[in-house]
């Protein structure tokens, strides 16, 4: 084998080694942004829940389920 043959094949497995470490990278950032939007939208639809519940009219949603002597 001579040494030119060597040498390909180790530029060769470098570029390899360079291209999964490229990929793996970017699945890295791929996977972090698709967390972050998870979590966007999760706080999103807690917010949605609170302002939905503060808005509530407890006195009036009592009044409307008060049990009335004719209930009994």
């Amino acid at each position: 084998m001579n040494i030119l043959a060597v040498l390909r094949g180790l530029l060769r497995l470098t570029g390899l080694l360079a291209e999964w470490a490229r990929n793996r990278s970017l699945m890295k950032a791929g996977e972090s942004k698709a967390v972050n939007k998870g979590l966007i939208d999760a706080y999103n639809a807690i917010e949605t829940a609170r302002r939905a519940r503060d808005n509530i009219d407890t006195k009036r949603l009592r009044d409307k389920f008060k049990r009335t002597p004719s209930d009994s």
